[in-house]
């Protein structure tokens, strides 16, 4: 009858070690991820004492310029022709 008493005690407190889990954030689809997936891997530079994200998303705002100074030239370009 100990033994049984003491299953039932562990059964239970491991249902509720699982159960206490924090559960995964909902995603929100509206929000999305704007910056860039090749730029992912700079966020590593935190494990060598750099600020990752910072960085990211400095490199993001960089390449965001030069894809929209490239769009400008390919615009001006177009219209002349």
């Amino acid at each position: 009858m100990l033994h049984t008493k003491w299953i039932t005690t562990a059964v239970v407190a491991i249902f509720l070690f699982v159960g206490c889990k924090e559960k995964p954030k909902a995603i929100d689809p509206k929000e999305k991820d704007e910056a860039r997936q090749s730029t992912k891997t700079l966020e590593a530079a935190d494990l060598v004492g750099y600020d990752g994200k910072r960085l990211r998303k400095t490199t993001d705002r960089v390449l965001d310029a030069n894809d929209k100074h490239n769009q400008d030239i390919q615009k001006t370009l177009d219209d002349n022709k």
